[in-house]
């Protein structure tokens, strides 16, 4: 088997947070329909389902994150070198994809100096993903099993808020 030739980084880090949401998909699909009612309800459908943030300024949101539902935690240190391989330019391998409506239930935010450098919206449903704040080439995330490698490192993480 050869071995995979990696590329830069996506974020330089030295701290990163979690923000994990638990949302039935139904009630993830009918965000749309409230979100006129309060500014939460429309940043909770903004940051559940569209692209917010659009840029790596745009921080705002983060300030709202237990109002909208998200839980925070912070990754170890331990972690990152594992962090660092799944986010970080390869050449395509084998790739998932599936047709869903995005869900981004799981949000990591990377920090440097306490500043945030990048963030990463990810739908492990249907393999979906937002990414500000690189300059990388990320279009082949998601491939040689970038998905469940992640999903090793955040669900089985010590609760540290």
């Amino acid at each position: 088997m050869s071995e995979i030739k990696y590329g830069r980084k996506f974020f330089d880090y030295d701290e990163i947070d979690y923000y994990q949401i638990e949302i039935e998909m139904e009630d993830a699909a009918n965000l749309y329909k409230f979100k006129k009612r309060s500014n939460i309800d429309n940043l909770r459908y903004q940051v559940i389902r569209n692209n917010t943030p659009e840029n790596i300024d745009d921080l705002d949101f983060l300030n709202f994150m237990n109002e909208i539902g998200y839980r925070k935690q912070s990754i170890n240190t331990s972690n990152f070198s594992s962090v660092d391989k799944i986010f970080v330019e390869k050449p395509v391998g084998e790739m998932m994809a599936a047709g869903c409506i995005a869900v981004f239930r799981d949000i990591l935010i990377f920090k440097k100096n306490k500043l945030v450098t990048g963030i990463a919206k990810i739908c492990f449903s249907c393999h979906k993903y937002q990414f500000v704040g690189t300059e990388a080439q990320t279009e082949n995330f998601g491939s040689n099993d970038d998905y469940s490698q992640l999903a090793g490192i955040l669900y089985n993480i010590e609760i540290n808020s």
